[in-house]
Formats: C-alpha cells, sequence, structure tokens
C-alpha cells in the first residue's frame, strides 16, 4: 500500500487560509457582486427587479439630498481624521514612559474603543444635553455661553467631531506599539551628537512615525466615511436642518425608508469611489512628503 504523503509547510498554510477565503468570498466578494448588479435595476422588495441600466446613478447624481449628504460626509472626514491620529501620536507620546498609574491612562484611553457604537451615541447625546449635559453645566458654571450642541445647526456638527476624538484607543495602540520599537540607540547616538528634544522628535520620531500615521490616516478616513450612520442616526438623525446628514444616512433613508434598494446600492458604490478618492489624496500628499510604507524606512 502507498503511505500518504504528508502535506508540505506550504500546504498546511494554504489549508488555514481556507477558511478566511471562503468568509471573504460568502461575505464579501459575493454581496458586493450583487449590490453592484442591483444598481443597474429597480427593485422594491416586494415585486421583480427590472432593469433601468444608469437611471440610478442619474437619480442619484441629481439628487439634492446626495449632494449635501456627500458635502456632511466630508466634513465629518478631513477635519477630525487629522485630529484624532495626532491626538493618537501626541498621546502615545506622552504616555511611552512605564509607570504604575500610566497604565491606568493607558487604558482609560482604550476603553471608550471597545463600546458599541449606539452604547457610544447615547451616552454623548447625554454629555451634550443642552439642558443638563456636564459640558454645559461646566461652562455655565465657568460664565461661558453653552451652545446647543445636536438641537443647534451651527453646532451639531462640531458636536459629532468632538464625540469622534474620544475613540483613538486603537491608534493609540499602534503608535505606543511603534514608538517602543524606535531603537533607544537612535536618540543617544543623537543625543551625543547635540541634538535636543525638539529636534529628536522632528528628525527622528516624526519620520520614522510617518508611515504608521499614515496607515491610520487611511483606516480613520475609511472608517468615519462609511461607518457614521450609527452615531449620526441616534444622535442627530441628520438634523437640524439637515446639517449633519451624511451618505452613509441618505442610503439608509434610500433603501430602507423609501424601499429604492436599486438607487441605494448606485449611492454606495458612488460612497465606495469616494473613499478610494479620499486614500488616492492621501497617498498623494504622502508621496509629495515623500513618506515610505514599507520597512526599510525603519532599518534606515
Amino acid at each position: 500500500m502507498n503511505k500518504v504523503r504528508p502535506l508540505s509547510y506550504h500546504n498546511r498554510l494554504r489549508l488555514l487560509l481556507l477558511p478566511y477565503l471562503v468568509g471573504v468570498l460568502v461575505l464579501v466578494i459575493i454581496p458586493a457582486l450583487l449590490s453592484f448588479s442591483l444598481a443597474f435595476f429597480r427593485y422594491d422588495a416586494l415585486s421583480p427587479p427590472r432593469w433601468v441600466g444608469t437611471l440610478n446613478f442619474i437619480l442619484v447624481y441629481t439628487d439634492e439630498l446626495f449632494a449635501l449628504s456627500v458635502q456632511n460626509a466630508a466634513a465629518l472626514v478631513l477635519l477630525p481624521v487629522p485630529l484624532r491620529v495626532m491626538g493618537a501620536f501626541l498621546l502615545a507620546r506622552l504616555l511611552l514612559r512605564n509607570g504604575h498609574f500610566l497604565a491606568w491612562f493607558r487604558a482609560a484611553i482604550y476603553l471608550p474603543s471597545i463600546i458599541p457604537p449606539a452604547a457610544y451615541a447615547l451616552a454623548w447625546l447625554w454629555i451634550l444635553n443642552p439642558l443638563f449635559g456636564p459640558v454645559n453645566l461646566l461652562l455655565r458654571s465657568a460664565g461661558l455661553s453653552a451652545p446647543a450642541w445636536f438641537a443647534d445647526p451651527l453646532w451639531a456638527r462640531p458636536g459629532l467631531i468632538l464625540m469622534s476624538l474620544w475613540q483613538i484607543g486603537e491608534g493609540f495602540l499602534v503608535c505606543l506599539a511603534a514608538l517602543q520599537d524606535i531603537p533607544p540607540s537612535l536618540e543617544d547616538a543623537a543625543r551625543v551628537d547635540g541634538a535636543n528634544g525638539r529636534q529628536l522628535f522632528r528628525y527622528i520620531t516624526l519620520p520614522l512615525m510617518a508611515p504608521i500615521l499614515l496607515l491610520l490616516s487611511f483606516r480613520d478616513a475609511i472608517l468615519t466615511f462609511q461607518e457614521s450612520l450609527a452615531t449620526v442616526l441616534l444622535t442627530t438623525g441628520g438634523g437640524p436642518y439637515y446639517s449633519t446628514y451624511t451618505l452613509p444616512l441618505f442610503i439608509y433613508e434610500q433603501g430602507f425608508d423609501l424601499f429604492s434598494f436599486g438607487t441605494a446600492s448606485a449611492a454606495l458604490w458612488v460612497m465606495y469611489l469616494l473613499t478610494g478618492l479620499i486614500v488616492l489624496l492621501l497617498y498623494v500628499i504622502a508621496r509629495q512628503w515623500q513618506i515610505g510604507i514599507t520597512d526599510e524606512v525603519f532599518l534606515l
């Protein structure tokens, strides 16, 4: 009898990847293809789909609410993402040292990242309450004017930006791990050459951390642009006066309020295209700054 030959190391690795690949195929690739094909049909989930060609894309492009949702979504990406990334980096730099209480501070920074979006949004709905919210109570006690936040069209968007700045725990941990991987000999050699703290930060720490900050910017831009539905829906509902009406909310209303799943699919793929353009813009900026994203950057 012929003996069964054992699988090679690479074949065993392929078998380990097989469940993941099946999951990606079933849960990502096939639904994405169905969603793209649905964008060319008129479908309300009650009657058979009817071919309409590119009509759904035309309806999306000519809809004033769609243009407004893109503007609001872009505003909630362009300002909060740099603030979140730099905030995570600076906090990681500040808490880089070891200490008994520093571990508690690190846990406190990461804690908001594990709270579900619905619970997080409801908590901030109370924190920024115009009448009895703790933020406005502190402002009034200091003799300052307290804004209406989510009830005011001028302050609703800053309220959402303030909410997003508290969820920097994942970026904080990534920056902290990257800072700990920087060889101490580099800073020691720079100090021997007469470099001060500002020069160490500018010419050693920041260039070495640039690829990490770039990848975090990519991640935050994608997540902020696409996953703002829960927080917006529970806090402002897109208001007041459509001041926080974002693209995910437009897609949600088209699909589950108006039952226009074809239009919702077309808007979804437009959102994917805009997300790719934002990432491409970040990449072009990084190339202008000559930021690398390979391991060779850390090898000097």
